[in-house]
């Protein structure tokens, strides 16, 4: 299996972009999944730390109201980051058989892993975040009617980055599902699924990689407004150089790298957030606990 390569993720323009990220000393969330090695660390994590016990159940009751007001016998689910598709596939499985599947990432070892689960799909890799025209590239490979499913990326990206390319992408006729991370209890009662040993692990592998020496993932509680977030950063504890695209960046004992943030919403910081760029919740689906919540979605 083969998967359809868009030019945001070309070697040349990931090599520019990895470089940007050390001289600008902020990871893009994009190189955290990149390797065979990151995405097993990536899928053993999420597997023992993401999913509260009843997160499945959102996904099946937002799956049932979409497959009762999706009125087409054929069409697309286009999964946009798919990870490891196991979501996805659940919403799949509630739409007519002649629904096609579209598996995409910015990690090809993720697309293929999730492609593998339905004979026959073709998984597109691309950059959600970067690409100027991906209507047009998903135009050409899929087409038709589509559902987008956008499960667990709204977190990993600051809103007026990535919302402006989804909200791009869909079409009056399409449908939308959205899921998210909420803290009803505060955000520090969720922080032990990021302030743990597995996530060090998965997040060291970039430095790591590029020639970091000595140092510590510290994980800590940050506020953006009305939006509370985790983030994760590398300190070094060793002067060493770290290369990218055949240039040389040095780092001092004591300096900081920014790996990786996650926003955790409100329901009410949610809506208010969709709805700056033009996307409006329709319904929502939550789990138990209220930490997992899956929203239908159209445009305003």
């Amino acid at each position: 299996m083969k998967a359809i390569l868009h030019p945001s993720q070309s070697s040349a323009r990931v090599e520019t972009q990895r470089a940007d990220c050390l001289r600008q000393r902020s990871v893009a969330a994009k190189f955290h999944y990149e390797t065979p090695r990151q995405a097993e660390l990536w899928l053993k994590l999420h597997a023992q730390y993401a999913p509260p016990a009843d997160a499945a159940v959102p996904y099946k009751a937002t799956a049932a109201a979409l497959a009762n007001q999706w009125p087409h016998e054929e069409g697309a689910l286009i999964a946009l980051g798919c990870g490891g598709g196991e979501k996805d596939l659940v919403v799949l499985a509630a739409l007519p058989q002649g629904t096609r599947f579209v598996p995409t990432d910015v990690s090809e070892p993720l697309a293929l892993t999730a492609a593998e689960a339905i004979a026959g799909s073709v998984p597109l890799v691309f950059d959600l975040a970067m690409a100027e025209d991906l209507p047009e590239f998903l135009e050409q490979h899929v087409g038709g009617n589509c559902i987008f499913t956008f499960f667990g990326i709204i977190p990993n990206f600051p809103p007026n980055e990535i919302l402006p390319q989804l909200r791009a992408l869909i079409k009056p006729e399409d449908r939308l599902l959205i899921s998210a991370n909420l803290a009803p209890n505060g955000i520090a009662a969720i922080l032990p699924q990021y302030d743990n040993s597995p996530t060090r692990e998965w997040l060291s592998e970039f430095p790591r990689a590029h020639g970091a020496g000595k140092g510590t993932v510290k994980i800590t509680i940050e506020s953006d407004s009305a939006i509370e977030r985790i983030a994760a950063d590398f300190h070094f504890e060793e002067a060493c150089t770290m290369c990218a695209n055949d240039e040389p960046f040095n780092f001092s004992s004591g300096d900081v790298i920014r790996l990786f943030v996650s926003y955790r919403y409100t329901l009410q910081s949610l809506a208010a957030t969709l709805l700056a760029h033009g996307i409006l919740i329709n319904d929502a689906f939550l789990s138990e606990s209220e930490e997992e919540g899956v929203f239908l979605c159209g445009l305003q």
